[in-house]
């Protein structure tokens, strides 16, 4: 028999973690702002809202927490449903020793991953979390962090406890989803931040799921620019490196979006229902699908060599003959406006630091002639 939903709740007792299991992840987690991305962490706080949700994160003095550090609360997750479905009492007050994690992820148990370990578990319990989600109209009155009440020892390994709102969401088994395995071996933050949006709302759907990349960009909470985050994307796309997803960069309305569709269909059970609606908040349809290539996301502008004519010229006489009046002709234009752009401000620093290098020699001969 499961124990009753609330049974957590008790404040005496402990949840000791034992044995094997396979780690969760929270769907209110999932595609939303709630990490950093990059593999080292950043003070800058994040700050999400649409119409549905609204998200803040502040960091402590060790720093944001990144997304890897929330492997630890995906294995925590794990080792609580697990422990639910075998009929087990739980507890948000937990403790366990480290190399049980580092079994379960595949983490090495070197010197090297403890220091990974405890440098994520000072900034989980460093970084303030503000959430309306399932916190109703007080939610900035409802802050938690991560984990509280950290303690690590070589006799008893870690105690911490879990926030009640991590907590109510991990007992209920509509808000939790399994991992695949191969996520854990992903090594960039955004790689990780997509399949796990992928797996939130794709699922195991068959026609998959759209979002816009504007869109993309503000949900993932990304401090690199618009251009460089999708450039990522393609880079990503490119590799085809989501586990268990296939990712395109398709056109066909006002801007590009990302459709991502499941390498293994199911007729099973769905987590979000399909739909050819851009993302939440841009409110553009997808039209006639066109696959764009990925080549126009690259980063960075081609070397000028200077001979007798300027080739930057012709450059932008190919930007204004490509100004047509269809989406994608418009969006190559402003990608080749952004590298021509790039390429002149490159060429004026080269004139400039010849001109350094040439004007004292003419001011010398002028005074030479003059004297």
């Amino acid at each position: 028999m499961m124990p009753a939903p609330g049974d957590w709740r008790e404040p005496d007792r402990r949840f000791v973690i034992s044995g094997p299991a396979r780690p969760r992840d929270l769907r209110d987690l999932m595609g939303q702002p709630f990490f950093a991305l990059g593999r080292r962490s950043h003070s800058e706080p994040l700050h999400y809202r649409t119409r549905q949700v609204d998200i803040s994160v502040t960091s402590g003095t060790c720093g944001m927490a990144t997304i890897r550090d929330a492997d630890i609360l995906l294995w925590l997750g794990g080792q609580i449903v697990d422990a639910l479905n075998h009929g087990l009492w739980v507890s948000r007050h937990v403790r366990f020793t480290p190399w049980r994690l580092f079994a379960d992820l595949g983490w090495a148990d070197g010197a090297h991953q403890y220091r990974r370990f405890h440098g994520a578990l000072m900034r989980l319990s460093g970084t303030r979390v503000a959430t309306s989600l399932r916190n109703g109209p007080d939610w900035q009155e409802r802050a938690f962090t991560w984990v509280s009440d950290l303690r690590i020892s070589h006799e008893d390994g870690v105690a911490l406890t879990l926030p009640a709102w991590f907590m109510e969401g991990v007992c209920d088994c509509a808000r939790v989803l399994s991992v695949d395995p191969a996520y854990f071996r992903l090594d960039g933050g955004l790689e990780r931040w997509l399949y796990r949006l992928a797996r939130r709302h794709a699922g195991r759907q068959k026609e998959g799921w759209t979002f816009g990349l504007a869109d993309l960009h503000v949900r993932s909470g990304s401090m690199s620019p618009r251009r460089r985050f999708a450039a990522g994307i393609a880079m990503i796309v490119r590799r085809q490196s989501v586990p268990g997803y296939t990712l395109r960069i398709i056109s066909g309305g006002k801007l590009p979006v990302l459709r991502i569709t499941p390498t293994v269909s199911s007729t099973g059970s769905v987590d979000n229902r399909v739909s050819h609606t851009v993302a939440s908040v841009t409110h553009d349809t997808v039209g006639p699908v066109t696959e764009i290539p990925l080549g126009e996301f690259r980063i960075g502008s081609q070397a000028i060599v200077f001979e007798r004519e300027i080739s930057s010229v012709t450059y932008i006489t190919n930007i204004y003959t490509l100004s047509t009046c269809t989406p994608r002709a418009r969006l190559h234009a402003r990608l080749y406006i952004i590298d021509t752009y790039a390429i002149l401000r490159r060429a004026t620093t080269t004139l400039q630091q010849a001109c350094d290098v040439f004007r004292p020699r003419v001011v010398e001969k002028a005074l030479g002639r003059a004297a």
